[in-house]
């Protein structure tokens, strides 16, 4: 009897184990699955609120076009405008202004919303940026319509534009771009005799042995304005006037030392032929005079 229970009891564990794994893997598999349904419900939950907002940014230009409709008819009539005239203009003006502030604000968000996405999407943000030009195209046309209701005095309500900020902004990224230009081609140089350069801090001597074969180095915590700074694009010669060596990296390639009428060491210039080489592996030059 016992021959034949041992073997079904094994079989029975057995069959218990098989249950038990293979239900472990159907709640694997069924979180996995819900996870990936939550996913795919969350990033139709944002395209869904995307597409909606884009949706509402389109009505709201439709509607402030057909109010500068509204408007121009209005102020093409010949002869000093009336007080229904104005009042009507007044209403679409107000109306305009705040649809375009509607807009501006939505944008601002959905801006941000597609910044702090973790699903980054080129499409979107293509659509933002048309969606950035139709409302500076806008701003500059209620710009327009503001001169053309200023030149008839018709005393009504100013269109709220924003293109004086369009302006400062493109003058702003054009600034921090020329100042970015100018910090990415900015250097420095300095010449020296090498007592002079060691008491500034600007290289230090190591190396040798007793003081012998001492190199010099430029120094870990140099002070930037002991330096001459430059524009590297528009500084091509460095003048030195002396026996020299250059301390720091640079290709040899990529200068010529100019030298001394009559002299065979003494180097006048040192003329930089490809700027953008001789500066790749330091921007700081130094130059020790003997």
């Amino acid at each position: 009897m016992k021959k034949f229970l041992i073997p079904a009891m094994l079989a029975a564990f057995a069959g218990m184990l098989t249950s038990s794994c293979n239900q472990a893997e159907l709640d694997k598999s069924n979180q996995s699955n819900d996870s990936l349904l939550a996913v795919v419900s969350d990033r139709e939950a944002a395209l869904n609120e995307f597409i909606e907002s884009f949706n509402e940014l389109e009505r709201n230009l439709d509607s402030v076009a057909r109010r500068q409709h509204i408007i121009t008819v209005n102020t093409d009539q010949r002869g000093e405008l009336k007080q229904d005239q104005k009042d009507r203009i007044n209403a679409q003006i107000l109306a305009i202004n705040n649809l375009m502030d509607e807009n501006r604000q939505k944008l601002d968000e959905l801006t941000k919303k597609l910044k702090n996405s973790a699903h980054k999407n080129a499409k979107l943000e293509k659509v933002i940026e048309t969606l950035k030009g139709q409302l500076a195209q806008k701003d500059a046309e209620l710009a327009t319509l503001n001169e053309k209701l200023n030149s008839l005095n018709a005393e009504v309500a100013q269109l709220q534009t924003n293109v004086a900020s369009l302006t400062i902004e493109s003058n702003l990224k054009g600034q921090a771009l020329d100042e970015a230009t100018m910090a990415l081609h900015t250097a420095y140089y300095i010449t020296g005799k090498a007592g002079e350069l060691q008491d500034a801090k600007v290289i230090d001597r190591k190396g040798g042995l007793l003081g012998i074969g001492k190199t010099s180095q430029l120094s870990s915590n140099f002070d930037n304005s002991k330096f001459t700074r430059i524009d590297y694009t528009q500084t091509l010669a460095i003048p030195v006037g002396s026996e020299m060596k250059i301390i720091t990296s640079h290709p040899g390639d990529s200068y010529t030392l100019e030298k001394e009428s009559g002299s065979k060491s003494k180097v006048k210039f040192i003329v930089i032929s490809n700027p953008e080489k001789f500066w790749s592996a330091s921007k700081y030059l130094v130059v020790v005079k003997d």
